[in-house]
């Protein structure tokens, strides 16, 4: 399967970084998936949850704002804050809540909230 680099940076450091088969980012006008061999493109992130798909599993990554460049098949992601949920870590209870209040201290539109806290616990 075709796979493309990702990278998730915060001012704080790196939460994520490796190769991906497929992301779904919550952009400023709707959520948007990229595949491999995605056109070049910049846009802003809104609240949400960044949905990481990789063939060795599944990771969500709450943020708060931030954007996402594309560009020759990397994918790089700069938020402001982030929590990064991984489905198999013994930690996960502490991350979700770790999350939940990114995403609630983040915005006041809490429909946007509410879906993204509905992600988060479809995961768990």
């Amino acid at each position: 399967m075709e796979e493309f680099q990702l990278d998730i940076v915060t001012p704080y450091g790196e939460i994520f970084n490796g190769k991906v088969t497929s992301v779904y980012l919550p952009g400023k006008n709707g959520e948007f998936g990229v595949l491999p061999g995605h056109c070049d493109m910049l846009s802003l992130l809104q609240t949400g949850v960044i949905d990481i798909r990789s063939e060795s599993g599944h990771d969500l990554v709450a943020i708060n704002w931030g954007h996402v460049s594309i560009n020759d098949g990397k994918v790089s992601v700069l938020v402001d804050g982030a929590v990064c949920v991984h489905g198999g870590d013994s930690k996960v209870s502490k991350a979700l809540e770790q999350a939940k209040k990114i995403l609630e201290e983040a915005s006041s539109d809490t429909s946007m909230i509410a879906g993204a806290l509905r992600k988060l616990e479809e995961a768990n």
